[in-house]
């Protein structure tokens, strides 16, 4: 009895109870437990008993190898990331070439060649998304999103300081 009581108490803390792939059966002593089925080709029930709880065409398994999905707002802010990137770079090669100059000193250097100036802008926008994707893995969901609006604003701040000057240049 007491081991039917542990059974029963622990189906119903998981949720067994209440499913279709949960059936109980007696044992040779006549205790009772509970067995899980994962599909209809399970030998402890008899097939009949299986297609009645379970159709052959439905699989309650889990999967562990299908990854969780993700939601929209982490892959549009990857797109924005790589759109603000991408104008930034063109603002900034359109402006060197109108006259203005390089405002950021790390940059500075950088921008005197147009395929280290897109490099910089490949390499962060990539870094970026790679610490995200690590953080979205590591299930810390919130600083990656958080990470990744920081990182959209500050290039949202940084095309609209570009647009102002290629404004001022016309």
């Amino acid at each position: 009895m007491k081991r039917f009581v542990g059974v029963m108490t622990l189906a119903s803390l998981v949720g067994l109870g209440s499913t279709p792939a949960a059936a109980q059966s007696l044992d040779a002593q006549g205790t009772a437990s509970v067995l899980l089925i994962a599909d209809a080709r399970t030998e402890e029930v008899s097939p009949l008993f299986a297609k009645m709880i379970m159709p052959s065409s439905t699989d309650w398994s889990v999967r562990e190898d299908v990854p969780a999905t993700r939601g929209s707002a982490l892959p549009l802010l990857y797109a924005g990331l790589i759109g603000l990137q991408a104008y930034d770079g063109f603002s900034t090669s359109r402006g060197l070439k109108q006259g203005a100059v390089e405002s950021n000193a790390m940059m500075a250097t950088l921008v005197k060649h147009p395929a280290s100036l897109w490099g910089a802008k490949a390499g962060t926008a990539f870094a970026s998304i790679y610490i995200a994707e690590r953080l979205w893995k590591q299930h810390r969901r919130g600083a990656a999103i958080a990470m990744m609006v920081a990182s959209n604003a500050m290039m949202v701040a940084v095309a609209s300081n570009n647009a102002k000057v290629l404004r001022r240049l016309n």
